[in-house]
């Protein structure tokens, strides 16, 4: 069996780490710390990792254009703009009770 070489893309370490998503089109790493709401974003042409601060704990993500993404949280599904960061509720997911989050997701290997 060949060995894959592998490499950590951040020393940051999560409380909880979950979503790993892969974007073929900019070459970039995207994975949460849900518990302390934040967004890695790891570009591997310039090898650097950016954390992006988010107000809700999120647990996926899904590229929809070169501009935007769509962020599951514990409240909701949000468009993302990537160039700034900023968050627009697309719908509502069980904001009434609050024992509930989302957890795992999977995107069509299409990416629609």
């Amino acid at each position: 069996m060949d060995e894959v070489p592998t490499s950590v893309l951040s020393a940051e370490r999560c409380h909880l780490g979950e979503g790993p998503t892969y974007d073929a089109a900019t070459d970039t790493a995207w994975w949460f710390d849900i518990r302390e709401r934040r967004l890695f974003e790891h570009r591997f042409a310039v090898g650097r990792t950016e954390i992006h601060a988010l107000p809700n704990m999120a647990s996926a993500l899904a590229r929809i254009d070169d501009a935007r993404q769509l962020i599951v949280t514990d409240d909701g599904l949000y468009v993302r703009q990537v160039a700034d960061g900023r968050l627009e509720l697309f719908a509502a997911l069980e904001a009434d009770n609050p024992a509930t989050r989302s957890n795992d997701s999977r995107v069509h290997p299409s990416g629609t």
